[in-house]
């Protein structure tokens, strides 16, 4: 139990992008972060092939990395 704690968790920005899972050509990028009126993190985010595609999704999803995965970018902050 103890190697989850330790790991350190990941931070959602805006601009991070992710593949989802099962559609690994699927990126999805993250438009804007906010509190939901539940007091739990959300993001919007956006499909970058069809920016016509939105989704809300919980931050703790985006972050633990098991239906999104992150994509490493080399222009992050």
């Amino acid at each position: 139990m103890g190697l989850f704690r330790s790991r350190k968790p990941v931070q959602v920005h805006v601009g991070n992008r992710y593949r989802v899972g099962d559609s690994p050509l699927m990126v999805w990028e993250v438009a804007n972060l906010f509190q939901g009126i539940d007091g739990t993190p959300y993001a919007h985010i956006f499909c970058v092939a069809d920016p016509s595609r939105r989704k809300t999704v919980a931050q703790n999803a985006l972050e633990a990395g098991n239906q999104y995965v992150r994509i490493q970018d080399a222009h992050a902050h």
